[in-house]
């Protein structure tokens, strides 16, 4: 019986971390799209091409459990980030797998995915980063501005997954629904 409570728990926290997963990719995918077409003039081909590279470095990410998007980043980019507590995913040993997971109790693996819920958003950012570094060649500079475009474009937004995703497909042509889908299919078959 407390087997099943642990299940029941365990599986509640990993579904809120999926949920809030698909929330943080319509919210950066969203005012990335924007960001692109506002300040760098980049159009629905090229914001769909983007979009299909990170699939790319997810999947480069998934390969091992090595290293984290995040570190990735960093070593890529040359760009640290961070979720806003002043924290370095060095610190965290659920980011930079240092983490030794079958040894983790139900309330360890519960309390794990609480705070990784707090990386999500920079996850998804380093992912960003990543492909427009691969893809359009932006350095340290440009993805720094970039990355202030996109808190700007959240900002406007409230950080409102559904007002960013319907203005993104409005002015892009692009629905981040169908990339976040398409990202989580791939993921289940790999």
């Amino acid at each position: 019986m407390a087997k099943c409570k642990h299940q029941s728990a365990y599986r509640k926290a990993t579904d809120a971390l999926e949920q809030e997963g698909r929330k943080q990719c319509f919210i950066i995918y969203g005012a990335s799209a924007i960001a692109l077409w506002r300040h760098h003039g980049k159009r629905q081909q090229a914001i769909t091409r983007l979009f299909e590279i990170t699939s790319e470095v997810w999947q480069d990410c998934a390969r091992t459990n090595q290293h984290s998007m995040i570190e990735m980043c960093e070593r890529e980019t040359g760009i640290e980030i961070q979720n806003g507590e002043g924290k370095s995913w060095r610190d965290l040993p659920y980011l930079n797998a240092s983490l030794n997971q079958q040894n983790l109790t139900y309330g360890q693996w519960i309390y794990m995915r609480h705070q990784q819920m707090k990386w999500l958003a920079p996850q998804v950012m380093a992912c960003i980063m990543i492909a427009l570094h691969r893809k359009y060649g932006f350095g340290f500079d440009r993805l720094s501005r970039f990355y202030s475009q996109i808190d700007e474009v959240r900002g406007e937004y409230n950080n409102d997954p559904d007002r960013i995703r319907e203005e993104c497909r409005k002015l892009t042509g692009v629905d981040v629904a169908d990339t976040t889908t398409k990202k989580r299919e791939e993921a289940k078959v790999v």
